[in-house]
């Protein structure tokens, strides 16, 4: 029988003996090899994983290949992590996937759809607190004396290196960050009490 090409993965086959499957199997595969990945990279604090390194792996743990460049099948993947991490109640595991800039960039926004929040106005800060939390759930062991998450190091970098440049004119203190929800990372209002969370 001949399968039509809707039904399978463009270029998706089992490593292990060539045949093709479908679109279905195959993303079923990634999804579940994404989140058994991304889980494990939670366990060590601070740890993060670019796109394409996640794409290798998944297809490694998985057994399911492909030839289709990462941008065409990746978000989908991510998607349905971000949608079992919701429907479990556990934090955002997509939040420790990031672009070779080490943004999280819009497919992290997805999140924020699913819990019916609006984008902040710093996405990279909202992902930093997520993926503190991915650690804590995972049992990473944390820093004791860790006020805020850190940024990923060339998002840290660029920041510092705007920072710098303004610091040189005249050195201004750091402003203090403002509390945030433990639940969706929002900022709270004076109250103390997350208008999106009550």
């Amino acid at each position: 029988m001949i399968k039509s090409s809707v039904s399978t993965a463009a270029g998706a086959w089992r490593a292990g003996d060539g045949v093709p499957v479908t679109l279905r199997e195959a993303t079923m595969a990634w999804a579940f090899a994404a989140h058994a990945e991304l889980s494990e990279i939670a366990t060590g604090y601070g740890n993060f994983i670019t796109v394409d390194e996640l794409a290798e792996r998944v297809q490694e743990a998985s057994g399911v290949q492909t030839g289709a460049p990462t941008r065409t099948w990746m978000e989908a993947i991510l998607r349905k992590v971000a949608r079992r991490c919701h429907n479990a109640g556990e934090p955002p595991l997509t939040s420790l996937c990031v672009q070779e800039n080490h943004t999280v960039g819009d497919t992290y926004k997805y999140v924020l759809e699913l819990a019916g929040l609006p984008v902040p106005k710093d996405l990279e800060l909202h992902a930093s607190y997520a993926r503190w939390q991915c650690y804590e759930h995972h049992g990473a062991a944390m820093p004791a004396e860790l006020t805020a998450p850190p940024l990923t190091p060339k998002v840290a970098g660029r920041r510092s290196a705007g920072t710098t440049a303004t610091s040189t004119q005249e050195a201004k203190p750091e402003p203090a960050r403002a509390a945030v929800c433990d639940q969706c990372f929002i900022q709270l209002p004076a109250s103390g009490t997350c208008q999106y969370c009550v």
